[in-house]
């Protein structure tokens, strides 16, 4: 198996190792890169379960016609092309997600 590294997993948009304050916010948070650079290390250094799951889903969600899990594999490796383009997915979908939660 390979052995990975979070820094393989930073992504070049990311603040790491910033926080930001969004809309003027007192508590500060992560970056959606950094976010999604810590969902995807865990889901595949640290075999999280549920972190294997959320990126899983996010990859169907807003893969199109990429082989999800193929992909995933490939980030497994410590594939740095499939890394990136799977953040990306991912921040997406977390964006997705903040969109729905503001109109609901």
């Amino acid at each position: 198996m390979t052995q990975l590294t979070f820094d393989q997993f930073v992504h070049p948009l990311s603040e790491f190792p910033n926080v930001v304050s969004l809309n003027g916010a007192e508590e500060p948070m992560l970056d959606m890169y950094t976010m999604a650079s810590m969902i995807l290390y865990s889901a595949c250094a640290n075999n999280n379960l549920g972190a294997r799951e959320n990126t899983l889903e996010a990859l169907a969600n807003n893969g199109g016609l990429v082989d999800v899990n193929s992909l995933f594999e490939r980030c497994q490796m410590g594939d740095r092309g499939a890394i990136l383009q799977t953040i990306t997915l991912i921040v997406s979908s977390l964006e997705t997600k903040i969109e729905h939660l503001k109109l609901a």
